[in-house]
């Protein structure tokens, strides 16, 4: 494991993802451990049902799926995906509401 965490740090930022998949392959019985230790780029993804642009990030992924602020629906498909309580998706609702107006002046 510190023989993968010494080659992550060695990886130049743009073959990070292409390193880290490769690692998972290799060594599946510490991929809870690499996911979990090596930072990755933001990656960004499309709301199809609202049309807006999300991040995929470790806060919004239930499995291999995200969860779209916007809609909240999961990217892919997930039937039994986790989801906010009607007070909290109320608030993030409203919050996505109040960063678009500083976001669109």
């Amino acid at each position: 494991m510190e023989a993968a965490m010494d080659l992550m740090r060695r990886m130049p930022p743009s073959l990070s993802q292409n390193a880290l998949s490769s690692l998972l392959a290799l060594l599946p019985e510490h991929s809870p451990e690499l996911l979990s230790r090596v930072d990755q780029p933001l990656q960004v993804a499309n709301d199809a049902y609202s049309g807006k642009d999300f991040l995929l990030c470790d806060y919004n992924r239930d499995g291999d799926s995200y969860r779209s602020p916007w809609s909240n629906k999961y990217y892919p498909p997930l039937e039994d995906g986790a989801q906010p309580s009607t007070d909290l998706r109320k608030l993030e609702v409203e919050a996505n509401d109040i960063f678009a107006i500083y976001r669109d002046q």
